[in-house]
C-alpha cells in the first residue's frame, strides 16, 4: 500500500506526463492538418474532460485585426455572437488575466478571462471557469493556467500560420495571373509598324501590371490607315479582359469598312454596352487617314483631345466627337471632325496617365508642357521624341507615385 505522499506524486507524475501527451497529440494534429472543428474538439476535450475546466469560451483574432471569430463553446448556454468587432476587445484589459464579467454571456463567480500573446500582440481570448459547486479546493482554472495558456496559444498560432499559408498561396497565385494578364495585354499592344508607309511609335506603361489603356495603328484593304486610343474606366483584370475584347472589334469593324466611321463608332458603342452592361465605359479615339485626299477624319469620344501639329508648328487639339463609349445605350449625338493633312504634320494621341500626372505641388503635366516637347519632333523619330517626353514625365513628377496607366501613341504622315 502505498502512502499519501507517494500518491500525490504519482498523480503528479501522471498529470504531468498527460499534459505533454495532450501538447504532442495536438501538435500531431496541427501537422496533419485536420478541420477546425476537430482541432477545437480535441482541445476542449483536453481541458474539460481531463483537467475539470468546464467552462471554455474562444475567441481568436483574424489575420487582418478587424474581426475576432468564436472558436470554442463549451459549457455554457449563453449565445455566444459567432464573431465581434476588434473594436469590442478593445474596451478589455487583454493585458493581464481578469473577470470575464465584462464579455457578458452566462459567466459565474469563478470565470476569469485569460489573454493570449503573440509578439506582445493579444491575438486571442479564451474565458475559462468551472460550474461545479464542490469543493475541490484550488480552481482548476488557476491550478492548470499556465497549461491552458500554452496550449491555447500553440493552437491559435498554429491557426494563424495557416491562414498566413492560404493568404500567401492565393496572393501568388493573383500574382501569378496577373502577370501572366500583362503579358498577353501587352502582346496584343502592336510591337512593330513595318506594314505602314508611316513615321510611328508607341509607348505604355501600366499603372499595375494589367491596366486598361490600348492603341492601334494598321492599314486597311482599300489603303487608308486608321490610327485608335481608348482608355477603360477603371483598373485591374476587368478593364483588361473589356480592352482586349474591344479591341478585336475595333480591328474587323474597320478593315470591313463598311459603313462610315460615325456608324462603326455607333455599332462600337453597341458592343460596349452588351459586354459591359452599363458598368463601365471607354474613352476612345479613332480618326481614318485618306492618303489619296490627305485628310484626316476622326471621332474623340470623351478622350484626351490628341495633339495634331502641322509641319509649320501649327497646333490643334482634336475634340469634335461624342461621349464616351459605353456611357450611353444609344450615343446622343456626335461630331465628325476632318482636317487636312499636310506632309510632315504630326499626332499624338495620349491617355490621361500622361497630361494629368502631377507633382509635389500638386501642378498637371498638362497639354501645354507635352506641346512644348513634341513641337521640336523636325529631325528626330518619333521614338526619339516619345523617350524626351517619357524622361519629362519621370522628372516632373519625382517623388509621387503614377497617377495612371501611361499611353502615347504618335504618327507622322509623309
Amino acid at each position: 500500500m502505498t502512502n499519501p505522499k507517494e500518491r500525490r506524486l504519482k498523480q503528479k507524475l501522471e498529470l504531468r506526463d498527460f499534459k505533454l501527451d495532450a501538447l504532442l497529440k495536438v501538435t500531431q494534429a496541427i501537422q496533419a492538418q485536420p478541420s477546425e472543428e476537430d482541432l477545437m474538439a480535441r482541445y476542449v476535450d483536453a481541458l474539460k474532460v481531463n483537467l475539470g475546466i468546464d467552462r471554455l469560451v474562444l475567441y481568436a483574432a483574424d489575420l487582418e485585426g478587424d474581426t475576432w471569430q468564436l472558436l470554442v463553446a463549451a459549457g455554457t448556454e449563453a449565445p455566444w455572437p459567432p464573431s465581434q468587432p476588434a473594436s469590442f476587445f478593445e474596451g478589455l484589459d487583454l493585458d493581464t488575466i481578469g473577470l470575464a464579467g465584462a464579455l457578458g454571456g452566462d459567466q459565474h463567480p469563478s470565470d476569469v478571462v485569460v489573454p493570449i500573446h503573440q509578439n506582445d500582440e493579444a491575438i486571442a481570448l479564451v474565458l475559462a471557469g468551472d460550474t461545479t459547486d464542490d469543493d475541490r479546493g484550488v480552481s482548476p482554472v488557476v491550478k492548470h493556467l499556465n497549461f491552458l495558456v500554452t496550449l491555447t496559444n500553440i493552437l491559435v498560432v498554429a491557426r494563424r500560420n495557416t491562414q498566413m499559408v492560404a493568404r500567401s498561396l492565393k496572393q501568388e497565385a493573383l500574382r501569378r495571373e496577373l502577370q501572366l494578364a500583362g503579358e498577353m495585354q501587352a502582346m496584343l499592344l502592336p510591337q512593330t509598324w513595318n506594314h505602314l508607309d508611316l513615321d510611328v511609335a508607341g509607348y505604355y506603361k501600366p499603372h499595375t501590371q494589367v491596366g486598361g489603356d490600348y492603341y492601334d495603328a494598321f492599314t486597311t484593304d482599300s489603303g487608308k490607315v486608321v490610327v485608335c486610343m481608348a482608355d477603360v474606366s477603371g483598373k485591374g483584370m476587368s478593364a483588361a479582359l473589356l480592352m482586349s475584347n474591344f479591341q478585336a472589334h475595333v480591328r474587323a469593324l474597320f478593315q470591313a469598312e463598311h459603313a462610315t466611321l460615325s456608324a462603326t463608332l455607333h455599332t462600337l458603342n453597341d458592343r460596349v454596352m452588351q459586354i459591359a452592361q452599363g458598368e463601365k465605359y471607354i474613352t476612345f479615339f479613332a480618326a481614318v487617314f485618306d492618303p489619296v485626299k490627305r485628310t484626316l477624319e476622326y471621332v474623340n469620344c470623351g478622350h484626351n483631345p490628341p495633339l495634331f501639329v502641322d509641319a509649320s508648328g501649327r497646333d490643334t487639339l482634336l475634340e469634335d466627337g461624342c461621349v464616351g463609349l459605353g456611357m450611353f445605350r444609344d450615343i446622343p449625338s456626335m461630331n465628325v471632325g476632318t482636317i487636312s493633312v499636310p506632309v510632315g504634320s504630326v499626332l499624338c494621341c495620349y491617355t490621361d496617365g500622361l497630361v494629368e500626372q502631377e507633382n509635389d505641388l500638386e501642378v498637371p503635366f498638362g497639354t501645354d508642357r507635352l506641346l512644348g516637347l513634341l513641337s521640336h519632333h523636325q529631325g528626330q523619330t518619333l521614338e526619339a521624341v516619345h523617350r524626351t517626353i517619357v524622361a519629362a514625365l519621370d522628372a516632373f513628377r519625382g517623388e509621387e507615385p503614377p497617377l495612371d496607366d501611361t499611353a502615347m501613341l504618335s504618327c507622322r504622315f509623309s
